[in-house]
């Protein structure tokens, strides 16, 4: 009689201690699986980057550039005139490549989803605006945040148009105002999987 109890006892105990830790528990595992990474050019990459207009192009390297200066191949002239306007439609497109929705904003800089100017302005359309004279897109980057409305479904993609303003324009300090690097900002929206 003692002997079941002990038994009894010992089986209440094994699994009161399995409640404790967790079936199955162990306290160290290590499970070794391939990982594979490639590294692609800016048109292959899950947030995607490609030229649509002579203004942008993809470098040797395999970075998009982006330049009003004369320096890309196909540019007539050398950059802006003085004292002037200018709308630069369909400059490069932003493609999801990745499998969740994304919301998309320009920064001039890593740490900032900003920009520090008024002009150049960055706006956005998801159709491509051609040679006409739309100034407004379907949204505004400038000064905007990854929510203000352009988001991409996987596949999705948008164009980027640029509008340069020397005319009536109140810039701080002149033309270095006007941003050396543009970054693209994209997080996953928080209700997508």
């Amino acid at each position: 009689m003692q002997r079941r109890k002990f038994v009894i006892g010992m089986g209440a105990l094994a699994s009161g201690a399995a409640a404790a830790v967790g079936t199955g528990a162990f306290n160290i595992a290590r499970v070794d699986r391939n990982m594979e990474v490639d590294i692609v050019d800016d048109g292959d990459a899950y947030l995607g980057l490609e030229s649509s207009s002579k203004y942008a192009e993809e470098k040797d390297d395999g970075q998009l550039e982006i330049a009003f200066d004369g320096s890309i191949d196909g540019q007539n002239g050398d950059g802006l005139s003085d004292n002037a306007n200018y709308v630069f439609t369909d400059v490069f497109s932003i493609h999801n490549n990745g499998t969740d929705e994304i919301a998309v904003t320009l920064s001039d800089s890593l740490d900032s989803i900003g920009w520090e100017t008024e002009f150049p302005r960055a706006y956005y359309s998801f159709d491509k605006i051609g040679t006409t004279n739309d100034v407004n897109g379907d949204g505004d980057f400038t000064g905007g945040t990854a929510d203000d409305g352009a988001f991409l479904a996987p596949g999705e993609e948008l164009y980027v148009h640029f509008e340069f303003v020397g005319r009536e324009a109140e810039l701080e300090n002149g033309r270095d105002d006007w941003p050396g690097s543009i970054g693209v900002y994209a997080e996953a929206k928080e209700d997508s999987n």
